[in-house]
């Protein structure tokens, strides 16, 4: 197949859903292309491909164009990785859907979901919420890993080190959870511990504390490896109900014991998986239990890469043809 990504600029979720599993796609022999920019002014070049995958892109531009290429036998993906009639308020995704600008936002996406052959999301509450807004065809494809995504060889550090890697919206989970009283408590409780945050800075005032700004990909496995402890902290809330389980799979593949919210994709996970699921109010006796048994960290950290040995993509590509197999034949059957 010939399939081109059309992403919005500045999106740091379309590397898992676009550059990763088009790279797979390409490593299985297709065509692919991703293009990273918010508008497509000429369809010329579009109309001849098999599939058109659109990344969050549902303004009016893009569904002209998706219409456009509709016409011409291509088939249109759409694909998002969260649910923005959800953000609560607060939250820096509903600061950017105030007023009638948002309105207009959601109803844009809306209208795109119904246009589309097949519509993906990586979760099955986001897919629901899909099919509910008039989506005629959803379909799960989660986030997976690329082949890349291993732990390079380093040396043991001193102590036990607890990290958090998160785009800075996630700043909103951690206040609302109170993280921060848990984590100083455990700086307080733990002389030979550390703590590093990378891409949201916890505001911890102490020289045990590092902050790192928002890493490359390719960067983040060497960052996070110096990581014992690791945690995905969630808050309750209809948003993130939606959201993956790919932090977990990457501090996984690192053999990183995790600890997080039972939310969202988090919700059916366990040891089984390499950490533990953690209840609100509970984080500070949960990472002092796992900080203090280094033998569940060493179980956990094997149980962990055992799973997310099987969360590369390469190993569901199959998945992903289906997926743009099924929308290039509903493009072509118009």
């Amino acid at each position: 197949m010939q399939i081109v990504s059309l992403v919005p600029e500045g999106a740091p979720s379309s590397l898992y859903r676009s550059f990763i599993p088009m790279q797979a796609l390409a490593i299985n022999g297709h065509r692919v292309h991703v293009e990273e920019r918010n508008a497509v002014g000429d369809p010329g070049p579009l109309l001849d491909v098999d599939v058109v995958h659109f990344f969050r892109l549902s303004h009016q531009p893009a569904r002209r164009l998706a219409r456009q290429l509709r016409q011409a036998g291509v088939g249109i993906v759409y694909d998002n990785d969260f649910d923005l009639t959800a953000a609560p308020s607060g939250h820096p995704v509903a600061a950017a859907l105030r007023g009638l600008g948002g309105q207009r936002a959601i109803a844009d996406e809306h209208a795109m979901v119904r246009l589309a052959d097949v519509v993906v999301a990586p979760t099955e509450e986001l897919a629901e919420r899909y099919r509910a807004a008039g989506a005629a065809d959803v379909q799960v494809v989660e986030n997976f890993l690329p082949p890349t995504f291993t732990r390079p060889r380093t040396l043991p550090g001193r102590g036990v080190t607890v990290g958090w890697a998160a785009m800075a919206e996630h700043r909103w989970d951690f206040d609302r959870l109170g993280i921060r009283d848990a984590l100083v408590n455990l700086l307080e409780r733990h002389l030979h511990l550390r703590l590093l945050a990378i891409g949201t800075d916890l505001g911890i005032s102490s020289p045990r504390y590092e902050f790192l700004d928002w890493q490359a990909y390719d960067d983040l496995p060497g960052q996070l490896a110096r990581c014992d402890v690791a945690i995905a902290p969630l808050a309750d809330v209809s948003f993130n109900q939606t959201r993956s389980n790919v932090k977990l799979k990457e501090y996984a593949a690192l053999g990183i014991p995790w600890l997080a919210s039972p939310v969202g994709g988090y919700a059916w996970m366990g040891e089984a998986e390499g950490g533990r699921l953690v209840a609100d109010g509970e984080w500070s006796s949960a990472l002092h239990a796992l900080v203090v048994d280094e033998e569940a960290r060493r179980r956990l950290s094997a149980a962990g890469r055992r799973w997310a040995a099987k969360e590369v993509v390469l190993d569901h590509v199959g998945e992903l043809e289906a997926v743009f197999e099924h929308a290039a034949a509903a493009g072509r059957a118009g």
